[in-house]
């Protein structure tokens, strides 16, 4: 159950973290849409146009890391599994 919850805790961690960079790593908040520059053709203003994309944030990755940070402390709290050793069994035996 530990190793579980720590393999989980840093899949977790490490996929979070390699979405917020491959995605832009913005260190703002997370964005929804992006302005873009753009030029009148006719007048050549220049003028913002908005358009729908998913930026991940620093708020993306602190969440992450936080979701794995819960796993992780969660794994602290649970019992290693008991181990027998070669040589106790072989006494017990006899």
């Amino acid at each position: 159950m530990r190793r579980a919850l720590r393999l989980t805790a840093l899949a977790v961690a490490l996929v979070g973290t390699v979405f917020w960079f491959f995605g832009g790593p913005n260190l703002g908040w997370t964005k929804t849409r992006v302005g873009v520059a753009k030029l009148d053709p006719v007048t050549e203003i220049e003028f913002t146009e908005w358009e729908k994309r998913f930026v991940p944030g620093v708020d993306f990755l602190a969440g992450a890391l936080g979701v794995a940070g819960v796993f992780f402390a969660v794994s602290l709290f649970c019992r290693a599994p008991k181990t027998v050793s070669i040589h106790q069994h072989q006494t017990s035996s006899l």
